[in-house]
């Protein structure tokens, strides 16, 4: 008998049932160390709450603009204010917000049409903001986002009562097409693997992060930092953002925010890839051994993989019995019931959509693959109308010293 191939086969069961044990621990970790937003809690504003500017940068979000404006004008938070930075917009995006804010005089709506060499739309759209901005706090908003009336009161609270200068929270994911529900809570869980809540909830460790979908910031730990100046050319600003928080002692707060903030991020299958491929090459700064490890890592545990391991492995059991030959399988069954049953509901999603996870992490390889392939060929990055040209993007620039460094520039290129 050929042991070669057993050992092999035998491998790759042994490192899934591993990996996917880890991912229940991380999944515990989530449930029992990360705090969880309740906008329902009961607790007391003080008499002095501060105000707090809302800033929504907006490039043609025109189908979903209302409905984001809608839910921060009926926050519940008694002095706030709502400012929309209409961001070279070529839809429907000023006019729709526009009739919100008649009659409203903590509705600003401000427009910009061009695009300063050396920053991205989002970082520069968000500084302009802000320096309209009047709040003693700011919250960055996504236009694709929804919260909660309670929302801006129960991060405040949780700010105060944790003694933290900035609060950021992961959504509550809002899925309606197949590919949605197939794709997008696995890519999240990739998000989590690489930057664990837990860890950036931890003083003592030195991973930070930030969700830029939804998150609140003193204005005096803004500006120590920076602002959105100091990773205005980074296309993760959100995680440039908490790096830099984080390491200053200002305080990060990191918490489940899936009852406060809902988010749909991509409708359709294209946006939903490109999208991830530009989040996840930039969080891992592009650095080539990262994804390749990453990459490995999620092709071991794949579909195909499982039945690669399972036809190497099939010559065992006539050595080793049923019972102990099918352990490996059992124990990745058990493993991926006890996924099916927590992982999805921390999301804010059914759990049905668990049983979608196989295809997603297929989906999660090909990015991977195509990072690799965009990392050797230095191609450009294209995002929203601009080019953001691969001198942009080298290893280091989430650390706050390399940025500094950085000399990226950014083109505008037609719209099509």
């Amino acid at each position: 008998m050929d042991y070669v191939p057993i050992v092999l086969g035998a491998s790759l069961l042994f490192f899934q049932a591993y990996f996917w044990g880890m991912r229940i621990l991380d999944v515990f970790r989530m449930m029992l160390i990360v705090p969880e937003i309740d906008p329902d809690q009961e607790g007391d504003l003080p008499r002095d709450a501060p105000l707090i500017s809302v800033i929504v940068p907006a490039n043609n979000e025109q189908d979903g603009i209302q409905e984001c404006l809608e839910s921060v004008l009926n926050q519940n938070y008694p002095r706030f204010e709502v400012i929309l930075v209409d961001d070279r917009s070529e839809d429907l995006t000023a006019s729709r917000a526009r009739s919100l804010a008649q009659g409203r005089d903590n509705f600003s709506i401000i427009s910009v049409r061009e695009l300063p060499p050396g920053w991205t739309g989002k970082c520069h759209a968000c500084t302009v903001g802000v320096k309209r901005a009047a709040g003693e706090w700011l919250a960055f908003l996504d236009a694709d986002s929804r919260l909660h009336p309670n929302a801006l009161a129960a991060c405040y609270r949780a700010a105060v009562e944790r003694g933290v200068s900035m609060v950021t929270v992961s959504p509550g994911l809002v899925l309606r097409t197949f590919w949605e529900k197939a794709l997008q809570p696995v890519f999240l869980g990739m998000a989590s693997l690489l930057f664990p809540p837990s860890q950036v909830n931890d003083p003592t460790s030195d991973v930070a992060a930030a969700n830029g979908m939804f998150y609140l910031i003193s204005r005096r730990a803004y500006e120590d930092i920076g602002g959105h100046a100091a990773v205005r050319n980074l296309a993760v600003e959100d995680i440039g953002i908490g790096k830099r928080v984080k390491p200053q002692g200002l305080g990060l707060m990191f918490a489940n925010g899936r009852k406060i903030l809902q988010t749909r991020m991509y409708s359709r299958l294209t946006d939903i890839l490109q999208g991830w491929t530009r989040i996840l090459a930039a969080a891992m700064n592009y650095e080539i051994a990262g994804v390749c490890k990453q990459f490995a890592i999620h092709f071991s545990i794949s579909a195909p993989a499982l039945v690669a391991g399972i036809y190497l492995y099939f010559p065992a059991l006539s050595v080793l019995g049923p019972k102990v030959w099918a352990a490996p399988l059992a124990v990745i069954t058990l493993e991926l019931l006890i996924l099916l049953m927590f992982f999805c509901p921390l999301l804010g999603t059914p759990r049905r959509y668990a049983l979608l996870i196989p295809l997603g992490n297929l989906a999660l390889v090909v990015v991977l693959a195509v990072i690799v392939k965009k990392i050797l060929l230095r191609e450009a990055l294209q995002w929203r109308g601009t080019t953001y040209h691969a001198t942009l993007y080298q290893p280091k620039l989430l650390d706050p010293a390399a940025s500094q460094a950085s000399n990226a520039t950014v083109t505008d290129i037609p719209r099509r």
